[in-house]
């Protein structure tokens, strides 16, 4: 086993399967950038062509058994898979399977009565009526040369070194059809999936060529001519990430023993030219994953493997228990922790549908952040998502997840990273590990499926937070806040800060509601920051400070997805009203209880609002002028409040800062 240790040769890279930029010192890859543009170019004709494949929704299935023959030297694919299944409705009779039309099915076992073959759906009849409870085996026998989607993702056959072959199956989002028979798509995980691979016994440079799958190589049958491997897969998985690798591969292995007492081998497949580097490149593994496990939990297929198998070609997929990459040089390394990341957030928690493929690419994305943090520092994991800033258009909920390459855009990686990074600004450090933990350990999602309604309402009972404001600005609408703000001082030091939202000029929301972070930076080269909640277009903030304030700056740190403008034309009033300095709120500090005594003669009613530093509304409590009002804060640990008061109108006649202790 090898020693865990910290390497100083990671570069800062970033990881897109497909709509993905990956940046070296800010600097786009070349090679990944053209991957970019080939997945984009050869799936227009993909995208004009293919409607969303739909899997059936009146059975469950519960198993497949997938016994296949691939071709080497040529294209082909054929076989068996046994697909066992529960029906969800009473007396079925028909269902249907997908299949591309490229392959034909030869023969369904009992008890089909009969089957047909439209566009790429097997529709097949039953002998007899099935109802819930039981558990009916099908084995469909099919072949065929597989063709490619879009001429780019599916079975697909290339080469390496010396024109020796590597042929892998690419199958995200759905097209696992394109080589075997299923139930295609994130909605249904089989319980297990078994894979028999048979293939020419051949050698090509010198080492054997292998088969590479899920989960554990339970055995190698030699049949003479071909060779049989067979791998078990024990643990619920989507079709999209059942998989198969063939290449003469070197294989070499580390262990993993965590902290928790969990060990398992970690499995390396790779060409013998880039043995080197590879060997090289996840050295640091065994340690990603021990941080990966006590963020988010045991590693999730620990009785099992985790596993990378080299292409030479393509960027990466997160195939369950085996990720397939292009190399696994030191220069990947964090597209290694990303596709690591999923085996948590994409395979173990899967999105329901690919509405909600966020939950998968902007985990793993942020999953690279967090690494970079563990690694290098607070400020190094600000450097690194400030990289992940989308300003462009498009909700973050897919509208459209029927473009098989739509899905897979920067929208998902890039903003799917910063809303989480916003998050964590919303809620606080304590309660955004907490929440990503409940998330990630609930029996609910694991091994199953989630939304993004399912992540909020952990996170909303996690943090007591209502965090429906949260939500609906950063997933289901569209753009970010524009900042304009100006500023200015009393003698006393006293100081006034105005904000105003400007993007409604652009045609976006005219409100983004968020608790916003203001530093001030004093004289005495010291600086103080002070969090408010800003949720109107133009909003002043009042302040009390030791000394005289030299600047200001609006959420310096960038927890918010937005732009910021300093503008000295917005007026600023510095309220002299003796009104206002009437209002007394005291004790400050208290313990359990606030008084506010507000006198007469500015109206009748009022309403005091005290938020914690996250934004929160701790209480909401009206107050009638002319009486001393007490007002209870419970359930709330200590630390610095706000509070605004408001009269009738909805006018602010008073802001300040309270200390609880």
């Amino acid at each position: 086993m090898k020693s865990i240790i910290k390497s100083s040769k990671i570069c800062a890279l970033f990881f897109y399967i497909l709509g993905f930029s990956i940046s070296v010192n800010a600097q786009k890859s070349e090679i990944l950038q053209q991957h970019y543009d080939n997945e984009f170019q050869n799936f227009k004709e993909f995208i004009i062509k293919n409607a969303a494949v739909k899997g059936d929704t009146n059975i469950d299935v519960k198993f497949y058994y997938i016994d296949i023959s691939i071709g080497i030297e040529s294209p082909y694919v054929g076989g068996s898979v046994l697909c066992r299944f529960e029906p969800l409705v009473n007396g079925l009779n028909l269902l249907t399977l997908n299949l591309n039309q490229s392959l034909t099915v030869d023969s369904i076992s009992s008890p089909c009565s009969s089957y047909s073959q439209s566009g790429n759906e097997i529709i097949i009849n039953l002998s007899g009526s099935f109802n819930p409870g039981e558990l009916v085996d099908l084995t469909i026998y099919y072949q065929g040369i597989p063709v490619l989607a879009g001429g780019y993702k599916g079975l697909r056959y290339e080469t390496h070194g010396n024109n020796e072959p590597i042929i892998a199956t690419l199958s995200t989002p759905y097209l696992a059809h394109y080589w075997y028979p299923c139930k295609d798509g994130p909605e249904d995980k089989p319980d297990s999936v078994y894979m028999d691979i048979t293939i020419p016994n051949l050698t090509y440079n010198g080492i054997d060529i292998m088969a590479v799958s899920n989960g554990v190589l339970d055995n190698i049958i030699d049949n003479g001519d071909t060779k049989t491997f067979q791998w078990r897969h024990r643990y619920p998985v989507v079709t999209y990430y059942v998989m198969a690798a063939i290449s003469n591969y070197v294989h070499f292995q580390d262990e993993f023993n965590g902290t928790g007492g969990e060990s398992y081998p970690l499995d390396y497949y790779v060409f013998n030219e880039d043995l080197n580097s590879a060997q090289q490149g996840t050295e640091d593994m065994p340690e990603v994953l021990q941080f990966f496990s006590d963020v988010f939990g045991t590693y999730p297929f620990s009785n099992e493997k985790y596993g990378m198998t080299q292409l030479g070609f393509y960027g990466a997929i997160e195939n369950q228990t085996n990720t397939i990459t292009n190399n696994m040089s030191p220069s990947w390394f964090l597209i290694s922790a990303h596709e690591l990341a999923h085996q948590w957030f994409g395979d173990m928690i899967t999105c329901e549908n690919w509405h909600h493929a966020w939950l998968n690419e902007g985990f793993a994305t942020y999953s690279e952040s967090l690494w970079t943090e563990h690694l290098n520092g607070y400020q190094a994991y600000l450097n690194y998502i400030h990289n992940e800033e989308y300003f462009n258009g498009g909700t973050l909920y897919l509208e459209n997840a029927q473009d098989t390459f739509n899905i897979f855009q920067s929208i998902i990686y890039k903003k799917g990273a910063y809303t989480l990074h916003m998050l964590r600004g919303v809620v606080g450090d304590e309660l955004f590990f907490e929440g990503l933990m409940n998330y990630s350990t609930n029996p609910d999602f694991m091994y199953g499926e989630a939304t993004t309604e399912d992540l909020q309402q952990v996170f909303e009972e996690t943090s007591g937070m209502n965090l429906d404001f949260f939500f609906e600005q950063w997933v289901y609408d569209e753009y970010y806040p524009y900042y304009f703000y100006n500023w200015a001082q009393n003698e006393d030091n006293s100081a006034v800060v105005v904000i105003k939202q400007v993007q409604d000029t652009w045609g976006y929301r005219p409100v983004f509601e968020m608790p916003v972070r203001i530093r001030f930076d004093l004289l005495s080269g010291t600086d103080t920051t002070i969090t408010v909640w800003n949720d109107q277009q133009l909003q002043q903030y009042s302040f009390d400070l030791p000394e005289q304030l030299l600047n200001i700056h609006i959420d310096p740190e960038k927890w918010i997805l937005r732009k910021e403008e300093y503008s000295p034309e917005i007026p600023v009033g510095i309220s002299d009203d003796k009104f206002e300095n009437e209002i007394v709120v005291s004790p400050n500090p208290f313990q359990s209880r606030l008084i506010v005594d507000i006198p007469n003669g500015k109206g009748n009613s009022y309403l005091f609002t005290l938020f914690n530093v996250n934004g929160k509304i701790v209480t909401n409590t009206t107050i009638v002028s002319g009486k001393r009002t007490e007002i209870a804060v419970k359930n709330t640990g200590n630390g610095v409040f706000f509070y605004r008061i408001t009269d009738s109108s909805g006018k602010e006649v008073k802001t300040g800062k309270v200390i609880k202790n």
